[in-house]
């Protein structure tokens, strides 16, 4: 990103009138191309999104998303500190409402993106393997494992044989030491990747398992040993990656789940249903 920025930099003076306007804003804001969408920036430097295509291509990009896409990848290898520092100049010099408005505009973004480029075939896939399995085992470490909690609270409802191995106490692998052929692994992991995930999901499959993957790249640890791979943006102004995407494809999977179950399924979640109905667990 900082090569672009100073070859940026040396081209303003060039530039056409808005493009130097455009160049103006990303130099002194440069993780809003990360962070906000091609129309978002657009309308903060006050000119139209093909302006933004214009200086992308103007650079030697052959598109504003290739564009953007280095900006990302910076973004996500700078450390918790410098993306917290950026949030406290951008507080500083534009106020809190900016600050939100840009974990907004992230937010909204990433989300767009995980419907938009959804494997539809892939989520059906894995909900069929999910169903299918005699266990299915949450792997994931760190801040993700709580947002693996949600998965296994709300999806053990329809698929009891759903597994989630702690984090603390024994170890991720003790919890997968009665993982054997057949079984599935639902990983989660994100960029910065927590290695125990990463390495109980190794061991899961050095015992024949099966393993689905929901994670932000490709090129993520592990992904080319997925059957099915799920991908999800985790870009954020914030100092952590975002889960809001995350979330949304957790539900997705689990909605998916239960659309193609049997009355197995049904029956699970009626059985829940009704033993909290009886313990009076929600005030109506």
């Amino acid at each position: 990103m900082q090569e672009i920025l100073e070859i940026l930099f040396k081209a303003t003076p060039n530039l056409t009138p808005k493009l130097k306007i455009v160049a103006k804003v990303i130099l002194d804001n440069p993780n809003l191309v990360a962070t906000t969408s091609m129309r978002a920036l657009a309308g903060r430097a006050g000119v139209t999104p093909p302006t933004m295509i214009r200086l992308a291509t103007a650079l030697g990009f052959e598109n504003y998303e290739s564009f953007k896409q280095v900006f990302q990848t910076s973004i996500n290898q700078q450390n918790f500190e410098d993306r917290a520092n950026w949030l406290q100049l951008t507080s500083a010099t534009d106020g809190i409402a900016s600050v939100v408005h840009e974990i907004a505009e992230s937010s909204l973004e990433n989300t767009k993106k995980f419907f938009q480029e959804l494997d539809l075939d892939a989520v059906s896939k894995a909900a069929d393997i999910i169903l299918a399995a005699p266990n299915v085992y949450i792997v994931a470490a760190g801040g993700v494992h709580w947002i693996a909690s949600y998965l296994y609270y709300v999806g053990k409802m329809a698929i009891p044989q759903m597994r989630l191995p702690r984090t603390s106490g024994s170890g991720l692998i003790e919890g997968l030491i009665p993982v054997k052929e057949g079984d599935v692994v639902l990983a989660m992991a994100y960029h910065p990747y927590a290695r125990h995930g990463i390495e109980a999901s190794e061991f899961a499959l050095s015992r024949g398992a099966r393993l689905i993957y929901l994670t932000d790249s490709k090129a993520a640890p592990l992904a080319s040993k997925a059957e099915v791979l799920i991908l999800q943006k985790t870009t954020s102004p914030q100092f952590f990656p975002s889960m809001v995407s995350v979330m949304a494809a957790i539900e997705t999977l689990i909605s998916v789940i239960v659309a193609q179950s049997g009355d197995s399924a049904i029956r699970s979640i009626a059985d829940y249903s009704e033993i909290r109905k009886k313990g009076e667990f929600y005030i109506t």
